[in-house]
C-alpha cells in the first residue's frame, strides 16, 4: 500500500468532534459555561454541528461580554446546563475531542460534569494548537483567529463557540490533508507530529533521483536551504537558493557531486538567514564544494564597489516566511546561530528592549568592540550582497544611535516596513 493510500485509509476512519466552550471565565470551580459549540468530522469532512448558548445562573463579566458579545439578556431565557448536558455528552459520543486549547476546554468541561454528577470523558484529545507548534515550528502567534487569517479560513465572529468550533474543524481538515499529503503512517503521529510534518521543510531519502529534487525546488517562490548530508549526519553541503526557478540548476550540480544519504529543503525567509547558515557550516564542507558554492555565490553578488561594511553595520531586520513575523540580527555582536524573531506589532516593544539590551552591551560590556564570527573569507561575500540590496525593500538597516534617540520613530519604521510585506511564498498556505 502506497503511503499516500495509508494516510487516506487512518484519517478516513477517524471520528472527531470539536469543541470550544465560552465561559465566564478560566476558574473551574467558579466560573461556568456560557456557550458550546460542536462540529462532527468523519476524516477531514465536516457533517454535524451543534451548539448551545447556555444559562449561567450568574453575571456575566463585562470584560466577558465584550470579548464575546454574549450579554446577559442573550442567556436570560437559554437552558441550565444540567439541561443539555446528556445532549452534549451524546453529541460527542466516543469521538476524539479536538479543540484548539485543550488545556482550557478539555479540564472545564470535565469539571462542569464532575459538578453536575457524571464521570468526566476519557475520549483520546488533540490540540490544534499544540499541533500547529509542531508543524510551524518558528510561529511565535498560534491563536485561532491568526491561524485562520494564514490559511484563509473564514472567520467572522472569534470568541462565539460555534464560529470557534467551526474555524478550528476547517484548521483541522487543513492539516489533516497535510498529514495525508507528507505520509502519516500511524494514528500516534496525530498526536506527536515531531520531525516529519513540518510545514517549511521537507526530507529525502538517498533513493530519490536528484532530478525530482531539483524539480522541487524550482516550484518555489520562496528562497531556500538546501542541505545534504551524509553519514552520522555530517553536512557535505548547505546550499542558499534566493531565486529557485533560475538557481535549481547550481543544486542540482552540487548535489552530483557529494555522496549523501538526506537531503533537506527547508523554505527560509529572509535570504540572509540562508547565508548564515552557508556560513555556519562552510568549514564542514570539502575544499571542492565550499570553493565552488562561495564561487558561485560571489559571482551572484558581484557589485562594483561594495558600499556595506560589516563592521559600519548595527542591525539588520528581514520579514520571516510567516507573515507578521521578522528576523533581527545584532551586528555588535554576530554569529552565524543568533537571530531573533519577533511578531508585529504585539511584540514591536518587546523588540525595541532586544535593540537597547544588544547596545547596551556593546557600549557597556563589549566597550564598543563588535563581536563578529563569521568566517573571514565570507566577510566580502556578505558585504557584496548587503551591497547589492541596498535598494532593495527586503531588508530594514537600523542605526542604535538612531534606536535610542528616536524609539517612537524606531517603532513606527519598523511597522511601516512589516506592512509593505508582500509574502509571495503564501505560507503556510503553500508549503513543503
Amino acid at each position: 500500500m502506497a503511503h499516500t493510500d495509508l494516510a487516506d485509509e487512518i484519517i478516513d476512519s477517524l471520528n472527531f468532534c470539536v469543541i470550544d466552550l465560552e465561559t465566564t471565565g478560566g476558574n473551574h470551580s467558579r466560573d461556568k459555561i456560557i456557550e458550546i459549540g460542536m462540529v462532527k468530522m468523519q476524516g477531514t469532512e465536516v457533517f454535524a454541528e451543534k451548539s448551545f448558548l447556555i444559562n449561567p445562573n450568574m453575571p456575566i463579566p463585562d470584560f466577558i461580554q465584550k470579548l464575546t458579545g454574549i450579554s446577559q439578556n442573550d442567556v436570560a431565557d437559554a437552558p441550565v446546563i444540567k439541561d443539555v448536558i446528556h445532549e452534549v455528552i451524546d453529541f460527542i459520543d466516543t469521538d476524539i475531542i479536538v479543540a484548539h486549547n485543550t488545556s482550557f476546554d478539555v479540564p472545564f468541561l470535565n469539571s462542569t460534569l464532575k459538578r453536575l454528577g457524571f464521570e468526566p470523558l476519557e475520549n483520546r484529545v488533540i490540540c490544534t494548537n499544540v499541533m500547529t507548534k509542531h508543524l510551524i515550528p518558528e510561529i511565535l502567534n498560534s491563536n485561532l483567529n491568526y491561524m485562520s487569517r494564514l490559511f484563509k479560513i473564514n472567520h467572522t465572529n472569534a470568541h462565539r463557540a460555534s464560529d470557534d468550533a467551526l474555524a478550528t474543524a476547517k484548521l483541522l481538515s487543513t492539516y489533516l490533508e497535510i498529514f495525508k499529503m507528507k505520509g502519516l503512517k500511524k494514528v500516534n503521529q496525530l498526536y506527536y507530529p515531531r520531525n516529519k510534518f513540518e510545514l517549511d521543510r521537507i526530507h529525502f531519502s538517498q533513493d530519490t533521483p536528484v532530478t525530482e529534487i531539483s524539480e522541487l525546488i524550482k516550484k518555489q517562490s520562496s528562497s531556500l536551504l538546501v542541505t545534504a548530508k551524509g553519514e552520522r549526519g555530517i553536512i557535505l553541503a548547505a546550499i542558499p537558493i534566493e531565486d529557485p526557478s533560475t538557481e535549481y540548476k547550481f543544486a542540482e550540480k552540487i548535489l552530483n557531486k557529494v555522496d549523501w544519504k538526506m537531503v533537506t529543503l527547508r523554505l527560509i525567509n529572509p535570504y540572509l538567514e540562508t547565508l548564515f547558515q552557508f556560513c555556519n557550516h562552510y568549514q564542514k564542507h570539502s575544499e571542492e564544494i565550499r570553493e565552488e558554492i562561495k564561487n558561485y555565490l560571489s559571482e551572484r553578488f558581484r557589485v562594483d564597489e561594495v558600499k556595506v561594511k560589516i563592521e559600519k553595520l548595527d542591525f539588520l531586520m528581514g520579514h520571516h516566511i510567516i507573515s507578521d513575523q521578522v528576523m533581527v540580527y545584532s551586528f555588535l555582536n554576530l554569529n552565524n546561530n543568533t537571530k531573533a524573531i519577533f511578531k508585529i506589532p504585539a511584540q514591536k516593544k518587546k523588540l525595541y528592549q532586544h535593540l537597547m539590551a544588544q547596545i547596551n552591551r556593546f557600549e557597556n560590556n563589549q566597550k564598543g568592540k563588535r563581536k563578529v564570527q563569521i568566517p573571514e573569507e565570507l566577510t566580502a561575500l556578505m558585504e557584496s550582497y548587503l551591497t547589492a540590496n541596498l535598494v532593495k525593500e527586503d531588508l530594514l538597516y537600523l542605526d542604535r544611535k538612531d534606536i535610542k534617540k528616536e524609539r517612537e520613530h524606531t517603532l513606527k519604521t519598523i511597522e511601516v516596513f512589516v506592512d509593505n510585506f508582500n509574502n509571495l511564498s503564501e505560507f503556510p498556505t503553500k508549503h513543503l
